[in-house]
């Protein structure tokens, strides 16, 4: 039986009028490191290295969809929440769930993230 080995990548849409602040929030804010594409995936956006995952950025003129969202796993949920406030970013509360810290809050282009910190054994 084939078994799913975990996350490989996530896209995620922006407008194009929105492009460059997104993607420099994905650096400056977030702190990921941006990866070079393959050459006919060169329309605008950007790719960034999450661990062994990707999140892509695509150009998409249609807005993000309500619920949709993915989620960062970090180490110090206080420290990078409060990165995230330094950085204006709205921050939104989440339903608690036992041995989890969560939050989320939104990209430029208003892609939700999920942001969680859980404790071992949770």
């Amino acid at each position: 039986m084939a078994n799913v080995l975990g996350l490989e990548h996530v896209t995620i849409t922006a407008p194009e009028e929105l492009e460059a602040e997104v993607v420099d929030w994905y650096v400056s804010c977030v702190g990921l490191r941006r990866l070079d594409r393959p050459a006919e995936q060169h329309k605008g956006g950007a790719w960034f290295e999450v661990g062994d995952q990707q999140i892509h950025v695509m150009i998409d003129p249609h807005n993000p969809p309500k619920d949709a969202h993915f989620c960062l796993r970090v180490d110090d949920f206080e420290g990078f929440v409060s990165k995230l406030r330094a950085a204006r970013c709205h921050i939104e509360q989440a339903s608690a769930r036992p041995g989890v810290r969560r939050c989320f809050t939104r990209d430029p282009a208003g892609n939700s993230i999920e942001i969680v910190s859980i404790a071992e054994g949770a």
